[in-house]
This record gives structure tokens, sequence and C-alpha cells, in this order.
């Protein structure tokens, strides 16, 4: 007979219900969790309608802060143009002129100051092409002055010119100033060359201003017409 296969003491028995008594490669070790589905906030649609909602709220708030100043036409100025200088009263003189072609006429007039402003006087001009020239930003400007202003460009016709004879080395420069009604007059004055520069030269009645701070503290006069050689 075969002899039986012994058994193991009963010491070294694996107890009952031992997970190590179950074949380790057996199907019941494999078997897989299952994931309970996400919640639907925490879909990739959800996710999707979370940035279209954060855009629609980004636009509308800044529409909403947008709606606080009024729509300009495109190119038109927010800035407000300065306002007009205050005039300064014209000071009246005497109507009669007096000579003052040279140098020396030009230097007693300005050492004068305020006293020869608003006089009349005639004087010899070497004066270049007019042109428009920018007014300072003052709070006064005088009242001869005010007339020929452009409010739009802030600017006055004027031209550049020398004071006395042009022989004379002690010439100083002038502005004068040109109210258009006498264009034509000073139009009409001769051209020469003067220090290799073509100007013309006037015989002028002038009405004096000395320095004025609405052009730059530049010796000005307004310009009252040709005076018959």
């Amino acid at each position: 007979m075969a002899a039986e296969p012994q058994q193991p003491p009963a010491e070294q028995r694996t107890p009952a219900g031992d997970p190590r008594e179950s074949d380790r490669r057996a199907g019941d070790r494999r078997q897989l969790e299952r994931r309970r589905p996400p919640p639907p906030w925490r879909r990739p649609w959800a996710f999707v309608a979370y940035g279209v909602v954060a855009t629609l709220v980004g636009v509308l708030a800044l529409r909403a802060m947008g709606d606080d100043e009024p729509d300009l036409p495109a190119g038109e100025i927010t800035e407000a143009p300065p306002p007009a200088p205050a005039v300064v009263p014209a000071v009246r003189r005497d109507s009669v002129s007096e000579a003052a072609y040279t140098a020396a006429d030009f230097e007693r007039l300005m050492v004068e100051g305020p006293a020869a402003i608003g006089r009349r006087v005639r004087a010899e001009l070497w004066c270049e092409a007019p042109d428009q020239v920018a007014l300072s930003d003052v709070e006064q400007v005088e009242a001869q002055i005010a007339p020929l202003i452009d409010q739009a460009r802030r600017t006055v016709p004027a031209a550049e010119c020398k004071w006395g004879r042009r022989d004379d080395a002690r010439r100083e420069d002038f502005l004068l100033l040109i109210p258009p009604a006498l264009a034509g007059q000073f139009a009409t004055a001769p051209e020469a060359s003067d220090d290799f520069i073509r100007r013309r030269r006037l015989l002028a009645e002038v009405e004096w201003l000395g320095r004025s701070p609405a052009l730059a503290t530049r010796t000005v006069g307004v310009f009252q017409g040709l005076v018959p050689q």
C-alpha cells in the first residue's frame, strides 16, 4: 500500500482564513477599484463655461467704465484753448511824429522807457520779408498788439528790421508789426542789398512800444505808413 502523505504538525499549519492560504496568482487579486465619475462642476465642459462667463463679465465691466466719458469725434482736440490775455490800455500821445532816423535816436527811446511808449516817430528801417511771429504765454498784451493777433495760431504779422542807416555800425534789431490794412504800403518799399541780405528800405512812421513781454521782450513798434521822401 502506498504511503499516505504526512501532514505537517498542527502548529505549522496555516490558520483558516489566512490570506496566505490563497494562491497569489489567483484572479481575485487583480480586481481594479472602480472610480466614481467627477461631479458636473468639474467636467471639461464646465470649465469652458466658466471661461465664457468670466470673459463676458470683463467686457461688461470695461463698457461700464467707458460710459463715464463722452465719445468724441476722431481728431477732436479735448484740451481747452488758453484764455485770451487781458489788453493793456493804450497810452495816448501827441499825434505829431518826431524824427528818429538814427541808431542814437533808437537808444534815446530805449532810455526813456515807459515814457516813450505810444509815441509816433519817423524812422529809417531795413526790413526782411514779413512773417507770422508767435506770441509769448503772457497774461496781458498791449492794446496796439491785440487787434493784430491771429487767435487761432496765436501769432501776429511782423517783419525783422534794422533801425538806422545802412552805413551805421550801431544799428539795432527791431520788430515791426504790420497791420493787414497797411501790408500793401509795406510791399511798395524798394528792395536793396544790406549786408548781403535783400531787405526793404522804409522811411516809415512807427508807433513805438519798446520791449514787449507779449513778444519775448523784443523791441517792437507798429507800422503806421510810409513817410513821403
